[in-house]
């Protein structure tokens, strides 16, 4: 049996292992944990992207070991989301064994979190991550004597490659099952805090409940720390929970009038000592060599205070500029594809309710989505390239100086920048916020950005009615959000959530080139929860629509129509025996296909949808929008995409026999078509959709985060009244000036 330290309780017979991912972000946890179990998990360079803990099992040499991915933090001090997350989920469930993650590049931060797990009292093995980069930077670490100074096992891994992960898994189980011994550290702060501490220890041993669930060297340490967490669970829990507090206020004012320093400070300076000395003795850097560190080399321009958020927003400009350039072909392909699919169905089935709704209905729903796919997909493998090279991370650094200037943290560019891929996990990753107002008012802006859902809509719209300038209309499109996302803060800041603005901190990992697998699988990700949703929710959705649009049927005008029909053949038949009729056939033939129309929109008008559409039409008008566009904006409350599905269902139902007929006509090349619509009409409809109600998804998360129903609905509200504002205000001054008629 091999040993590190004191010999702690073994567990017999252990069938299912649980084993507990922990680490600091940008560590690589989620890149081992991928490693380690086969899973799928998105791997994110910036705190927020794991924000709760995923699970994977893996069947190993016969035992069941169940890994816990844990949120990513740097310490266990209650300041953030993730910290309590973890170190509750440490403390109530109590794993068999903790893996902490370590960046290799950067072993003194990355300690500091192990140190406090082997407070705690849990097994804990050391995984010396990125291994392969800290050897390149000339950094050698021995794990060796590591172990053998903090009395816990290492093992050198290289998340991204799976390197070490067998060695990693043979020693968690051997830890698991007591045949090497991991133990819980008791760290020596020196005489003055010692006998404090020791001090702590003696009156929470008065309650022996207490102590059996929660080890009381710790919570010695964090009375010391005054955890207001751990001061919660004394109040609460301890049984002379008075007794205890009081004692710890008076250690509390010895430590600080002793050092000069709040008493945290003190506690922490000591654990970096402890770190600082145990690294003296086993990190070895190579010599001779004057290495040019590129990071920093880089870093000296991206991060320029100046050029840093021109070069951010020129980067953003050119992702968006290649994706349209190379998605609309792709895109028009698809939609070619789709009406031919349409063509095909109409010319082989009998005409009918079915056919009306396989052809409106479900193609032109859910093809009027996947017609997009392209565009999505070019623009998450952008976002995806530049999140894992490291730049996302100096982006929300750049941001953090102009953010404050809208009264806004640092750290909101996370949930900001998350958004634009979709608002949900964008909502969720606000808990990396300390201050409960900083959360709250970046929750109630993040659903301005352009998301996901937003894209296809935006993009359609801008490829068909502003083709020479697609790219730069959509970015635009999206730097406005930004703009007034960051204006509403700013009035938010002011109007209702006062007060200071809480400092920022964040990890900057040295720049690395993306894996090819890596890039693969976030934009598979991304792109599947995109073609699932078009054919679960969408699909649904599209059903339900293309039902309300069509129904009921206006019966009682089909035989003034059939008759008036019947009266221009007669005439067509009469006129064509005369000589130089060509003129006097058009003429009729005109007639009958303006009938068709007519009857086309009489339909959509008498179904329930068109009713309703004409019901809200006079609220909108102001903006341009007839009660076509009022349909579709109405349907995209649950969810933006179903506005292209509500349009191509709007479309499909609204053509004319003769339409049908020859085909070939792209949803795009409708709207482009329409003399109703015109550039300006537009352009307000654009900024309608970026602003207004956000779906129901987002709207039922900020529900579940903030934990009331007030939050999503005041969202709900200002978003809209806000869109029919800056929407009529664009609309009316540009008609006024004459532009985009």
């Amino acid at each position: 049996m091999r040993a590190f330290g004191n010999k702690i309780k073994i567990k017999e017979d252990v069938k299912t292992i649980r084993i507990a991912l922990a680490g600091n972000p940008n560590s690589g946890k989620t890149s081992l944990f991928n490693a380690l179990t086969g899973q799928v998990q998105h791997v994110g360079n910036y705190p927020g992207v794991t924000v709760e803990k995923k699970i994977g099992r893996i069947r190993y040499k016969g035992k069941i070991l169940e890994f816990v991915d844990l949120p990513g933090t740097y310490s266990l001090t209650a300041f953030s989301i993730e910290e309590i997350v973890t170190r509750d989920y440490v403390l109530q469930e109590k794993p068999d064994v903790v893996i902490d993650v370590i960046d290799s590049t950067n072993l003194e931060r990355n300690l500091y979190l192990c140190l406090q797990f082997q407070e705690l009292g849990v097994p804990v093995i050391g995984a010396l991550n990125m291994t392969d980069e800290a050897e390149n930077l000339g950094i050698h670490i021995d794990e060796k004597q590591l172990g053998r100074i903090l009395g816990i096992p290492f093992v050198k891994t290289i998340g991204t490659r799976g390197s070490g992960k067998e060695m990693l898994l043979d020693t968690a189980l051997q830890v698991a099952e007591g045949e090497i011994i991991s133990t819980a550290r008791h760290l020596n702060y020196g005489l003055e805090l010692e006998s404090q501490h020791y001090r702590l220890i003696d009156v929470l041993k008065t309650d022996p409940e207490f102590g059996k669930k929660y080890a009381l060297h710790w919570m010695a340490i964090k009375l010391m720390e005054n955890d207001r967490e751990a001061l919660k669970k004394i109040a609460s829990e301890h049984s002379n929970a008075d007794l205890v507090l009081q004692q710890g206020e008076i250690v509390r004012s010895w430590i600080e009038k002793h050092f000069g320093e709040d008493s945290e400070v003190v506690v922490c300076e000591q654990r970096y000592a402890y770190i600082h000395g145990a690294c003296r003795e086993v990190v070895k850097h190579d010599s001779g060599s004057e290495r040019i560190d590129f990071t920093e080399m880089v870093d000296k321009v991206v991060l320029n205070r100046y050029l840093g958020l021109i070069i951010f927003f020129g980067i953003m400009f050119l992702i968006y500029h290649l994706t349209f350039n190379l998605g609309n072909p792709l895109s028009d392909g698809i939609d070619r594809f789709f009406v031919w699919l349409q063509d095909v169905l109409v010319t082989f089935l009998p005409a009918g309710i079915f056919r009306d709704f396989l052809v409106e209905g479900i193609i032109g729903g859910v093809g009027g989505v996947l017609v997009f796919f392209p565009i999505v997909l070019l623009l998450f493998l952008g976002l995806s390239f530049l999140e894992d090279t490291g730049y996302m991370a100096r982006a929300a650094f750049v941001m953090d100086k102009f953010m404050h200037l809208f009264g806004l943290h640092g750290r909101s560019f996370i949930p900001m920048m998350v958004s634009t891929g979709c608002a949900v996990p964008g909502i969720m990753s606000a808990r990396t916020l300390v201050n409960p107002k900083d959360r709250v008012l970046t929750i109630f802006i993040s659903p301005l950005m352009m998301c996901g859902a937003k894209t296809p809509v935006i993009a359609m719209l801008a490829a068909a009615f502003f083709p020479e300038h697609a790219g730069t209309v959509f970015w635009s499109l999206w730097f406005f959000g930004w703009l007034l996302a960051l204006s509403i803060a700013k009035l938010f800041r002011h109007v209702i959530y006062r007060g200071e603005v809480s400092p920022f901190v964040m990890e900057l990992p040295p720049y690395r080139m993306p894996t090819i697998r890596g890039v693969i699988t976030h934009v598979w990700e991304k792109s599947w929860a995109y073609v699932k949703k078009a054919g679960t929710f969408i699909l649904a959705a599209s059903v339900i629509i293309w039902f309300v649009l069509s129904f009921p049927k206006p019966h009682h005008i089909y035989e003034q129509h059939e008759q008036a029909q019947q009266q221009l053949d007669s005439q067509l038949q009469s006129v064509a025996a005369e000589e130089n009729s060509e003129l006097l056939i058009q003429n009729i033939q005109d007639k009958k296909d303006s009938l068709d129309a007519a009857l086309a929109e009489r339909e959509l008008k008498y179904g329930m949808g068109g009713r309703f559409g004409q019901f809200i039409e006079p609220v909108f008008r102001t903006c341009g929008f007839d009660w076509r566009m009022d349909i579709a904006l109405f349907a995209g409350i649950a969810a933006k995409e179903v506005i292209i599905s509500t349009m191509g269902i709007v479309y499909g139902i609204g053509e004319t026999n003769v339409e049908r007929e020859n085909g070939n006509i792209t949803l795009k090349e409708k709207l482009e078509n329409d003399p109703r619509y015109n550039p300006r009409k537009i352009l307000a409809f654009m900024i309608f959709v970026l602003i207004y109600v956000p779906c129901m998804a987002t709207l039922a998360v900020v529900k579940k985060e903030l934990g009331s129903w007030k939050y999503p609905l005041f969202m709900a509200g200002y978003t809209l009244v806000l869109a029919w504002i800056l929407a009529a205000s664009v609309y009316q001054i540009s008609r006024v000036l004459g532009i985009g008629g």
